[in-house]
């Protein structure tokens, strides 16, 4: 009888460790699991707080471009990403074609900025916050601006560069009738070189707005201009339509560059 007790006086403590192991396994797995869920809602929140700021941003270049001298300051909150410009690269050739006339009327980087995103277990990749792929656009209601998100080796980044508007339209005046091609294109490579985690400000300004213009007298008739945009080792051509009168073309090529300057706030 006293062996049978003692048995069962032993089995107790035993049955309250098991039991107080059991309990501590399943507080650690739920805390484990509560910080996991919080975590991974505090990543899509930053996530999506990155692209807001840089829909802001955009829209502070498109607010000054074509505006001299006008500038507007953003401030970053810094949400777990890396922003940098990249003023030296992005290189755009911009060719004109009249006929069996060829002219290169631009040739220059024209830069873009990135935005490395939070850690995240939102995939997005190749999702167009703004404007879309094509290199060259000929309405005037498109976006200059390209803005999606891209992968970047083992992370997601908000890439944003602008590419060039194509259009055509008739002068008219007392010495008769003109072909205008006019190009417009954002030019962001007098940006300064910046690379920023955490909160910082920038200012968007508006540096100045320059024009080249190039005039053709064309024997014979023509119904179109091509206009062909190389970008990133991608291309885009549009063909504007033209107006000829008795056998001759008279046609003007206008690059209206504008160029924006992005730099750093520091007080």
């Amino acid at each position: 009888m006293r062996l049978v007790e003692a048995n069962k006086g032993l089995a107790t403590p035993i049955t309250l460790t098991f039991l107080l192991f059991s309990f501590t396994l399943l507080t650690v797995a739920t805390y484990y699991f509560a910080m996991s869920s919080v975590n991974a809602r505090a990543g899509r929140l930053n996530y999506t707080a990155v692209m807001q700021d840089m829909l802001m941003f955009e829209d502070s270049i498109s607010s000054v471009a074509w505006s001299p001298s006008s500038s507007i300051v953003q401030s970053f909150k810094g949400y777990g990403g890396e922003f940098e410009t990249k003023p030296e690269l992005r290189d755009l050739v911009v060719n004109v074609t009249l006929g069996l006339t060829s002219e290169v009327v631009f040739n220059s980087p024209i830069g873009y900025v990135r935005y490395e995103m939070p850690n995240s277990d939102v995939g997005q990749a190749d999702l167009y916050l703004v404007g879309g792929e094509e290199p060259l656009i000929n309405q005037s209601f498109q976006s200059l601006a390209k803005m999606y998100i891209r992968i970047n080796g083992d992370s997601q980044e908000i890439y944003l560069g602008y590419r060039p508007l194509a259009i055509s339209f008739l002068d008219t005046s007392e010495t008769g009738v003109v072909n205008v091609v006019r190009i417009f294109i954002v030019n962001l490579n007098s940006s300064e070189n910046l690379q920023f985690t955490g909160s910082f400000r920038l200012r968007v300004r508006c540096v100045n707005v320059t024009t080249e213009a190039r005039d053709y007298n064309l024997t014979g008739e023509f119904s179109y201009a091509q206009v062909k945009a190389t970008i990133e080792g991608k291309e885009g051509t549009v063909n504007l339509p033209l107006s000829s009168s008795v056998g001759f073309t008279v046609v003007r090529v206008e690059t209206l560059v504008c160029n924006v300057e992005i730099e750093e706030v520091k007080t």
